[in-house]
């Protein structure tokens, strides 16, 4: 199936090339075939009705200019460091964009994401930079994030020592909810641009908002771009009444309901995507791992992301993914081509090997190919796999696959009955913590 430029093959997950405790039947994919379509109207209704804020941020062209008119103010010659402070849906879309997208960066500026309050990690990271020449962007919706806040402390004092407290205006960004939190105050006091998230957006699904987009921009990727991309899977959701993304997000619930495929491994073939993966297991494990379902019954639902990458995995957790328990679901990301201008041909040595089906290859195709023998390897092992294609990474397609997965998953837990836009048991733990340090 296609939606945008995205393709979704599912072929690998049905019975026809898996044994039938592990592959779903035809049969099995029509008798959902009726909560598929309900729950494509629900979303498509709540679309329409502007309560699904991650689908109507890609329409906000006042946000759009107001990231890039604040971008602008701070150019690499100037602010040659970013640091951006955040943390789960505040910062993994950032890491995301700029593991995947940096080198099309048109800024020579070096982005920094401290999204752990790891010690050692935020002070090395400090010995890299120059005050001087740092712009610190603070993300958090509430603007009363714990992890975050205390960087913030830390870093408002080590810049006030430095440079002045004047220096604090020139040097910090905050993106947050306006007028409320500690980041607002802390704006106000010390005249700090506030880029607002806005109400309708819960944080793992903020990426094409302000928290992805700011950062971005700094980087001097368009970006404009992203929500071009993000659009077009809409549309095209829309356009199919929904039942493009249902078509898949039917898949992952059978897999896990029916086949107690409870482990969901997402392995992209490119270095570019390991973050993106990152930012999907949020997604996934916040948005479908609950104890309660839409009406309050205790269901204890959801399946655990696992993150892998291809090649490198194939020599680590290939061997359990093939032969260990068969409760795995492995989704494939890949990107058809690549943007380098230089494909470097594997060259034939100057001794005599045994490598000859190697000699005028390139690594693109030695990496395909790869992956391709790992799908029938695990075919052979009935072990089912899905694959989602981009035809090749651009801020437009990267913006396609945030919108993809966002869709996906809140189809996916519908299907399932609970709320994915809720995590009670993250806010029980915040509640807990503020208890133990007081």
């Amino acid at each position: 199936m296609n939606i945008g430029d995205i393709t979704v093959n599912t072929s690998f997950a049905m019975s026809q090339y898996l044994a039938s405790r592990d592959g779903l039947s035809a049969n099995a994919v029509m008798a959902v075939q009726d909560r598929v379509n309900v729950t494509a109207e629900d979303i498509l209704q709540s679309a329409a009705n502007n309560r699904m804020g991650f689908l109507s941020v890609l329409d906000d062209t006042d946000m759009v200019r107001a990231i890039q008119s604040l971008a602008q103010k701070y150019p690499a010659a100037r602010y040659s460091d970013i640091l951006v402070l955040g943390i789960g849906g505040s910062a993994l879309g950032t890491r995301a964009i700029h593991q995947a997208l940096a080198a099309q960066a048109r800024s020579k500026a070096r982005l920094f994401v401290l999204d752990n309050i790891d010690a050692a990690l935020f002070s090395a990271t400090l010995q890299q930079v120059n005050l001087k020449k740092t712009l610190v962007v603070a993300v958090s919706k509430s603007g009363e994030t714990i992890e975050t806040m205390a960087q913030v402390f830390l870093l408002i004092n080590d810049f006030k020592k430095a440079l002045g407290v004047k220096s604090l205006g020139r040097h910090f960004v905050f993106i947050t909810t306006p007028d409320s939190g500690a980041l607002s105050r802390l704006a106000q006091k010390y005249a700090i641009p506030v880029l607002a998230i806005p109400r309708s957006l819960g944080g793992r699904y903020s990426v094409l908002s302000p928290v992805g987009l700011f950062p971005a921009s700094l980087m001097g990727i368009p970006v404009q771009e992203f929500l071009e991309g993000g659009r077009k899977v809409r549309d095209s959701f829309v356009k199919n009444k929904g039942l493009n993304v249902g078509e898949a997000a039917a898949i992952y619930y059978l897999m896990y309901r029916q086949l107690n495929k409870n482990i969901m491994i997402f392995m992209p073939y490119s270095s570019q995507l390991m973050d993106f993966t990152e930012w999907i297991a949020q997604l996934w494990a916040e948005s479908l791992g609950k104890k309660h379902s839409r009406d309050g019954k205790e269901i204890y639902t959801g399946s655990t992301p696992v993150r892998a990458l291809g090649v490198t995995d194939q020599h680590s957790q290939l061997q359990l993914y093939k032969e260990g328990p068969a409760d795995k679901l492995i989704t494939f990301l890949e990107i058809a081509r690549t943007a380098i201008k230089e494909k470097k041909i594997i060259p034939v040595p100057p001794v005599d090997v045994e490598f000859k089906n190697l000699f005028g290859k390139t690594l693109d195709m030695l990496l395909h190919a790869e992956m391709n023998a790992t799908k029938m390897s695990l075919i052979n092992s009935s072990r089912p796999s899905i694959t989602i294609s981009l035809p090749v990474l651009t801020p437009k397609t990267l913006g396609e696959l945030f919108v993809f997965f966002e869709l996906l998953v809140v189809f996916t837990g519908y299907l399932h009955q609970i709320n994915p836009f809720d995590q009670p048991g993250v806010e029980e733990g915040k509640r807990i913590l503020h208890q133990l340090l007081q």
